[in-house]
């Protein structure tokens, strides 16, 4: 079990090599106890049509060309176990005739366990979606003009307020990429956790706008773009956010992250993954979220 283990792990030139030193060393085993037989019982085995040890110093190598021929069924016929128009006294072969059973059963054991580790090494590789994520991830925002035209007051005007660094691990071929964290030239609202991203926040009391809430944004990329029969059908993304703060829980946490549109049914080039930071959105802090109800889910206006 820990060699399979470790045949899906390693490369396909180490794989290949070890299947081959399994499949010399089964040989050479089969091969000495069939030279052993033989010399037992020499009748039992026919070698170029004279009985085996016929020539004292090739019985290794004779019963070596027995043991491959019958590992991998190809049977030349210059070695093979003799019947009865050969030796009568064939139940004195018994022993001879299991070990080359047994040893064809092995290897078509052994040809088929190669043959279903490959398979799946290379479903593996298959199952893997050739997209690429975007480094980084941007949060969109939508303000109303006021009466003089201009748009509200943008967290530019205030003092920065910083957003740790957040990972986000994308579901999509077992592919990962990681947030970063927006600017100070990007507006970077208060309600999103400063210490991390699930501590306590003490909302303002400034008035509402209606302003919609905030789009994180990041961007996936087909590889295969430009090849013929490279889209992917059906594609399903599933985001989760890991919080690292391990100064307040003292372990990491992991919450799922809804997307607006988690399948795409054709994803040829370019795929836009969006999460709304609204009242459901579980990179917002308890307090933001709250905040964020009582003002009809709405964005409130005194975080910009």
């Amino acid at each position: 079990m820990t060699y399979i283990n470790w045949t899906f792990t390693a490369g396909f030139s180490l794989v290949f090599f070890s299947f081959l030193c399994f499949f010399m060393l089964l040989i050479f085993a089969f091969g000495v106890l069939l030279m052993w037989a033989g010399e037992a019982e020499p009748g039992c085995i026919v070698v170029s049509g004279e009985k085996f040890g016929y020539n004292p110093d090739t019985t290794l190598a004779d019963g070596f060309a027995l043991s491959w021929t019958t590992f991998t069924t190809v049977g030349y016929g210059m070695t093979y176990t003799s019947t009865g128009t050969d030796w009568d006294d064939q139940a004195s072969c018994s022993w001879i005739v299991f070990l080359c059973t047994a040893e064809s059963f092995v290897g078509l054991l052994y040809a088929g366990m190669c043959a279903a580790i490959l398979f799946g090494k290379i479903g593996r590789i298959q199952s893997h979606a050739q997209i690429t994520f975007s480094d980084a991830i941007c949060i969109q925002y939508k303000y109303e003009p006021n009466e003089d035209g201009q748009s509200p007051e943008t967290p530019m005007d205030s003092p920065e307020q910083p957003v740790r660094q957040t990972t986000i691990e994308f579901d999509e071929g077992s592919t990962t990429g990681t947030a970063v964290s927006p600017s100070p030239q990007s507006p970077a609202p208060t309600s999103i956790a400063t210490e991390s991203l699930f501590s306590p926040y003490t909302p303002d009391v400034n008035k509402s706008r209606n302003i919609p809430c905030p789009v994180l944004k990041f961007q996936l990329i087909n590889n295969l773009a430009n090849k013929r029969g490279g889209e992917i059908m059906d594609a399903s993304l599933k985001v989760v956010a890991g919080n690292t703060d391990f100064s307040r829980t003292g372990a990491t946490s992991y919450v799922k992250v809804n997307l607006v549109e988690f399948e795409h049914p054709f994803f040829s080039r370019v795929w836009h993954g969006c999460h709304r930071l609204n009242a459901q959105s579980p990179l917002l802090s308890p307090a933001a979220r709250e905040r964020i109800r009582r003002n009809g889910g709405d964005w409130p206006a005194g975080w910009g």
